[in-house]
């Protein structure tokens, strides 16, 4: 199945774009998100990957939603979702059905490949096909962010790790956590991990989770 690779130059300078609006300098984008100037720099001249820790932090620091850099090209979501004419209607049109050719997908540094599963980026969620390639160590970084999410293995077995206690999810396991808690993925079997992924936008009125 081919897809509609997002190349990191893309990326790069759309997070030019959106730092330059927000006012930040490349070093001050480089600090509040706990990677060196010259790491910034190279990912906006297209040299570069952000990891997935650093492309939470950038997305969040900017106040935009994944997507928004995930699929830098893509139109904006309508408020209201496209109504179809009576008795049918085109439904990849309409932004309802998108054919596998057109998942926008980007490989994160040292990291999976995500491929985004909706023809429109949503406002409040991301709804994901998360791929990691076999034989990777556990990356040293956890991940943390708002939100909540929700997961099941399609194929290979992923590890997974939250506030220290680890397992290991197989075909047709799944899992459900708060973004808040620390966690990290990888995949150190000698298979492809394949993977559904919907995570859910935090509200400033949604309850915070225990720590």
């Amino acid at each position: 199945m081919s897809e509609r690779e997002t190349p990191w130059d893309a990326v790069g300078e759309r997070v030019r774009e959106l730092r330059g609006a927000a006012g930040l300098t490349v070093r001050e984008l480089a600090r509040r998100i706990g990677v060196s100037a010259s790491h910034v720099s190279q990912v906006e001249r297209g040299i570069g990957s952000f990891s997935v820790p650093a492309l939470y932090a950038v997305a969040a620091e900017l106040g935009v939603p994944m997507h928004d850099i995930l699929d830098p090209q893509a139109p904006p979501a309508p408020p209201v979702a496209p109504a179809l004419a009576p008795g049918g209607g085109d439904l990849v049109s309409a932004g309802i059905v998108q054919r596998a050719p057109d998942h926008p997908s980007i490989k994160l540094s040292s990291g999976p490949r995500w491929s985004r599963l909706t023809a429109m980026g949503e406002p409040d969620a991301e709804f994901l096909e998360v791929v990691y390639a076999p034989g990777t160590d556990a990356p040293a970084e956890h991940i943390v962010h708002q939100g909540r999410e929700y997961g099941v293995v399609i194929s290979g077995r992923l590890s997974v790790e939250l506030r220290g206690e680890a397992t290991v999810l197989h075909p047709g396991d799944s899992i459900v956590f708060d973004s808040a808690i620390p966690h990290r993925f990888w995949n150190s079997g000698d298979e492809e991990v394949r993977a559904i992924w919907f995570v859910r936008d935090r509200k400033a009125n949604d309850p915070v989770p225990h720590a």
